[in-house]
């Protein structure tokens, strides 16, 4: 069952096979064929191809990463028999044709890229993301060593404190006829009133509301123009 609904990081979910380790999202292409990955930057650029997301709102331990690791390989196997079973063929997928993962963090220590031996690689990518060595598939994104540019604004939108706050303004900012804009002003609008109304804050949450406020103010004034 697949989702056309703009959400977290304006990601489609998929409904996953029970046997298959949940992961926090798997991105298809092709099941968003309205949106431009072009205009999401940085993030476009992440999920031009399949891939397994994962978010971290506070900085992961070494094995938290594992386990998203093992999470991925997982996957990997998973996909490898059904596609045998489908095609009844012994050739397996090819490397291409699996998912990568991306681990998307508000921070991280260097102790932990080196740890992973994560590196970044400047003339494909920019400050802030980290490549692990080729056999494990895997990207890891900080939010706080990202640049302030528009190409990274959809994934600034995850981090905390000033970073997000300045991109909430940059967001607000953009062109009312942006789609993309659209779409997360409604997302996040509805979602800012309905957890204020059914959940109990805890400080943290009060912390996010804060920040997010002017959206959901902008979301209002723009439902009633």
């Amino acid at each position: 069952m697949e989702s056309t609904d703009t959400c977290h990081a304006l990601s489609v979910v998929e409904e996953r096979n029970e046997e298959i380790e949940p992961v926090e999202l798997f991105f298809t292409p092709h099941a968003m064929p309205e949106i431009d990955f072009n205009d999401l930057g940085l993030l476009g650029k992440m999920v031009s191809s399949h891939c397994l997301l994962e978010y971290f709102r506070l900085s992961p331990i070494e094995v938290e990463i594992c386990k998203c690791i093992r999470k991925l390989f997982v996957w990997h196997e998973k996909l490898q028999e059904q596609h045998a079973e489908e095609n009844q063929e012994k050739e397996p997928l090819s490397d291409e044709a699996l998912p990568n993962l991306w681990i998307i963090t508000t921070s991280v220590s260097d102790k932990l890229l080196d740890i992973f031996n994560a590196i970044n690689q400047p003339l494909n990518w920019c400050q802030g993301v980290y490549l692990t060595e080729e056999g494990f598939k895997t990207g890891i994104v900080v939010i706080d060593r990202l640049p302030t540019t528009i190409d990274t604004l959809w994934l600034r939108l995850l981090g905390l404190g000033e970073i997000q706050r300045e991109a909430v303004s940059q967001l607000i900012a953009l062109p009312t006829t942006n789609l993309l804009r659209q779409k997360v002003l409604n997302f996040i609008g509805n979602w800012w009133l309905n957890t204020r109304e059914e959940e109990e804050l805890t400080e943290e949450l009060e912390e996010m509301f804060a920040i997010l406020l002017p959206i959901y103010q902008q979301w209002q004034t723009e439902q009633v123009d």
